[in-house]
């Protein structure tokens, strides 16, 4: 059989049908693994430090705007 004929099937065949229970087995063993003990969402950092970042971003964000703006108009 040609490389051409591979992709061929039988009408009565049918192309392969990937076996959906190993799908479903790997799942359960991902979401029956153990191991972590704290949620992933809880936040390790302090509070202050997440918005003192979140300030940084919103000023450095501003600041590119004005320079944006600046050189757009001149």
């Amino acid at each position: 059989m040609s490389e051409r004929d591979a992709d061929f099937f039988p009408a009565s065949e049918g192309p392969p049908v990937p076996d959906a229970s190993r799908s479903t087995a790997e799942f359960r063993a991902f979401a029956n693994r153990g191991g972590e003990t704290e949620p992933p969402w809880q936040m390790k950092a302090p509070r202050r430090n997440v918005m003192l970042l979140a300030v940084a971003v919103v000023v450095v964000a501003l600041v590119l705007a004005l320079i944006a703006i600046a050189v757009v108009n001149s």
